[in-house]
């Protein structure tokens, strides 16, 4: 094997070991992955079942009719969960480099965005398990917790990788992080004006197939195209984590408490030893 084949080999193995091991990469991974394969699913269904009309509708009016909105439901809640998971990965990452006085406003950020992220991972459980044909207020209540709070969690990310540049992250991740947001924010104003416009002059008879002869159609398309595009960015921003995340590993400690059923009248004693079981 000469030279230039051993060089070959050793880029290969590199790349291939870098995928391969991915660590906590696996969490963006599915939260993307999965929030894709949601969306094409039930609007398949929904198209192919005459439930919606082909094109751009909305994201939850693919997921309204059964049997698409079981699906829609059940992926929509595993994703969440996956959400919620990837948040707290990452609110632990910037904890543990984190450990100067002078980082005490980026904890605070950092804790912020956290419970923020909770508030996405919960909005999307709303908008799976009410549908916007039964529980109409708590669905759209789900939706704006979902793209309003995740557009807010994204600045403040973005803003905490700046502060974190050079050590944790590179100035690439920063600015990519920063242009998926503009182009989320852009589409979610987006689709609230065109939204409103489109109901305004609408005088169909049903929503979830809006024809042209309905009125408002153009707006509609507007308002639904770009509420796709906030999907695809924020499926986007999380894969920014993945190459962050392949550098963490986190384990359990099981701990034993013995000796907690002493008598109630030795209080002293009845702290009790502790064992920890590596796991």
């Amino acid at each position: 094997m000469n030279y230039m084949e051993e060089v070959q080999m050793g880029c290969c193995g590199w790349l291939w070991n870098s995928w391969l091991c991915l660590g906590l990469g696996i969490l963006p991974i599915s939260v993307g992955i999965l929030t894709a394969a949601t969306f094409a699913i039930s609007y398949s269904i929904a198209v192919v079942l005459k439930h919606v009309a082909a094109g751009f509708p909305y994201i939850s009016d693919t997921g309204t009719e059964p049997p698409e909105s079981c699906i829609f439901g059940q992926l929509l809640n595993i994703t969440a969960m996956l959400v919620a998971a990837t948040v707290y990965v990452r609110y632990k990452q910037v904890l543990e480099y984190n450990h100067r006085p002078e980082d005490s406003g980026l904890l605070l950020l950092n804790k912020f965005s956290a419970w923020l992220g909770m508030f996405i991972a919960l909005g999307m459980s709303l908008v799976a398990n009410f549908q916007e044909s039964s529980v109409i207020i708590v669905h759209v209540v789900g939706a704006f917790m979902c793209f309003g709070c995740g557009i807010i969690y994204g600045f403040l990310q973005t803003a905490m990788s700046y502060k974190m540049y050079p050590h944790q992250n590179s100035l690439a991740v920063c600015r990519v992080r920063l242009i998926i947001l503009v182009f989320a924010t852009l589409c979610f104003i987006t689709t609230i004006v065109a939204g409103g416009l489109a109901a305004r002059d609408y005088h169909g008879t049903d929503i979830e197939k809006w024809l042209p002869q309905d009125g408002g159609f153009v707006p509609h398309v507007v308002s639904t195209a770009a509420e796709w595009g906030m999907s695809i960015c924020f499926i986007l921003f999380f894969f920014t984590y993945i190459r962050e995340f392949q550098k963490i590993t986190m384990e359990a400690q099981i701990r034993l408490f013995t000796d907690v059923l002493s008598l109630p009248c030795d209080l002293e004693r009845s702290i009790g030893s502790e064992e920890v079981i590596p796991t």
